[in-house]
């Protein structure tokens, strides 16, 4: 497992980061015959299904790493059924118990000691980037958006191409 530690606002670009950092260290040597990746993200925060700096920032990622990219939101108020959180979070829970995190580096170094008899490590890094609120899509990306929304619950479901015109 990956995990991206960072300061500052909870992002779009901040989410986005962290799938590049995640495919760069460990993605793309692990999934490199991928025609494309699939993400399955909450409904709200700051990948949220209606957040279109969100699917902007999925387009320019897109581009970045040469594949398409396919998003699948929980429902509101279905996230608690993110697999992620009940096979990693209380491993990474047990691995920091009764540390006293005053830095971000003392919480790095906890989580990258994660490991389980069956195979889980944890990986963890920590952003330099300071990520900031406020930020909106473009125009240029509202005008000619190039996702492409699916036939079954198009709000929910769709595809960031890595051949955007962005």
């Amino acid at each position: 497992a990956f995990m991206y530690l960072a300061r500052g606002a909870d992002t779009s670009q901040l989410a986005c980061d962290a799938i590049r950092r995640w495919w760069n260290r460990m993605g793309q040597d692990l999934y490199w015959y991928a025609p494309q990746l699939l993400l399955l993200c909450d409904c709200g925060g700051s990948n949220g299904c209606r957040q279109y700096v969100f699917k902007e920032q999925l387009c320019y990622l897109a581009r970045d790493l040469g594949c398409d990219i396919r998003v699948a939101h929980y429902p509101p108020g279905c996230s608690k059924y993110n697999p992620i959180e009940h096979r990693l979070f209380c491993h990474v829970s047990r691995a920091i118990q009764a540390v006293v995190l005053k830095t971000i580096y003392i919480a790095r170094d906890f989580i990258s000691r994660t490991h389980t008899a069956q195979g889980l490590h944890v990986l963890s890094e920590v952003a330099y980037r300071l990520y900031q609120k406020g930020i909106k899509a473009s125009q240029t990306f509202l005008d000619h958006n190039p996702i492409h929304f699916d036939s079954f619950l198009p709000q929910l479901n769709y595809t960031a191409p890595c051949l955007s015109l962005l």
